[in-house]
């Protein structure tokens, strides 16, 4: 049987009094965080109390108690959060004794509210029939609205975002896990839990294949439009280097032939020439700066052959570059690859290193080679204009 309406609540004035204050009291107090637990929950609780108690055929004494303790019970959240049930208690107590009402329904409110403390197992009935009434939301028609708010209202207090999928879980988890105390509530919200229970699985199903695919969306390993743009970039880098390499072999073999042939050259024809010392070791020294720079620009990095496979996961290595792994014992190198290629985000962590540490490698190659030129070029020109000055100087003083 399926609870579609709820039945007309005609109550005593104590209750419909204590309605209009929790209603007041929660609009001027309750944080606007609270998009689940407000009036409105509280209204619910309070209407699936009285279907539970009318289908139990409660006392008209015990229906009273079962109903102030649905209103009362979620007002505690004004005050703290943290076992809210214990202020909840605290304000029904203060509210019912200053209407006169006796001590012991007081505590009969209060030892039922007490029922909210998680791990604590239901003591009588009418504490059973509290706690499905404060969870037949689950057996509701409309539970996937309220599952929002409750989202919502989680993750505005913790401040926090919760994925979908995850959420999908809980809910498909909660409802799987939960079991009313009473048969009047199994026979009146059973029913439409089971249906939300199918309901919930299905979404979930939907939720994760829209994950997987925004994962695939985003991962290298499964995108083969991004797999083909890292080939290319890594072949561009590739060729980078091997063109670098190239110009720094140009300047290498131009100075080491300056050198060579210049240096005899400049030793015999200055001889007689003393003012042309100065261009000449100009000229000589630009080559050696030059040479310096493109040895260095073309040297090879520093490595050990090693790498602390406990940070393989953290980034800051990489198995794919062999100079970080040719002392590595064989067996520790293949479990290694083999946990990083089972590992979506660890394979594409490795594409990605691999791109980067190749660019700060080929961007001080590229850095040095400039340096090289500039030097060659600015050297070259100040020869020439300190061997124009020296010949014009010699011409005029003779």
């Amino acid at each position: 049987m399926i609870a579609e309406k709820v039945p007309a609540l005609r109550s005593e004035p104590l209750v419909s009094g204590a309605s209009d204050f929790i209603q007041d009291y929660l609009e001027k107090n309750l944080s606007e965080q609270y998009y689940f637990h407000n009036f409105i929950h509280i209204k619910q609780v309070r209407e699936a109390a009285v279907q539970l108690a009318e289908a139990a055929k409660l006392r008209p004494t015990d229906k009273l108690v079962l109903e102030l303790s649905a209103l009362f019970h979620s007002t505690g959240l004004v005050k703290e959060a943290e076992k809210y049930w214990i202020k909840s208690q605290k304000i029904a107590a203060a509210y019912l004794a200053d209407k006169g009402v006796k001590q012991a329904t007081i505590d009969q409110v209060g030892k039922i509210i007490a029922a909210l403390e998680p791990g604590r197992e239901p003591l009588d009935f009418l504490e059973k029939l509290f706690l499905d009434a404060h969870n037949s939301y689950l057996g509701q028609p409309k539970l996937r609205r309220k599952m929002k708010l409750l989202k919502k209202e989680k993750e505005a207090l913790d401040e926090t975002h919760i994925e979908e999928t995850a959420w999908e879980n809980e809910l498909v988890a909660r409802l799987k896990a939960h079991v009313f105390y009473t048969t009047e509530a199994a026979e009146l919200f059973g029913e439409q839990k089971q249906g939300n229970l199918k309901k919930s699985k299905k979404n979930l199903k939907g939720a994760r294949k829209v994950q997987e695919a925004e994962i695939k969306a985003t991962s290298i390993s499964a995108n083969s439009g991004a797999r083909t743009l890292f080939k290319v970039a890594l072949r561009n880098h590739i060729d980078l280097t091997n063109i670098a390499d190239q110009k720094a072999n140009i300047m290498l073999s131009i100075n080491a032939l300056i050198i060579t042939i210049g240096l005899p050259a400049f030793a015999t024809y200055l001889t007689g020439t003393s003012y042309l010392i100065l261009p000449a070791s100009i000229f000589l020294l630009t080559s050696v700066a030059t040479m310096i720079i493109a040895t260095i620009s073309t040297r090879p990095i520093k490595m050990d052959g090693s790498t602390d496979l406990n940070k393989l996961m953290t980034g800051k290595t990489n198995l794919f570059f062999f100079g970080n792994f040719y002392r590595i014992p064989q067996q520790d190198y293949q479990e290694a690859i083999k946990k990083i290629v089972a590992e979506r985000d660890y394979l594409d962590s490795s594409f990605v290193n691999d791109l980067y540490f190749l660019g700060l490698a080929l961007g001080d190659k590229f850095r040095y080679l400039r340096l090289c030129y500039n030097v060659f070029v600015i050297g070259v020109s100040i020869s020439v204009i300190a061997f124009v000055i020296a010949f014009v100087r010699a011409s005029i003083l003779q």
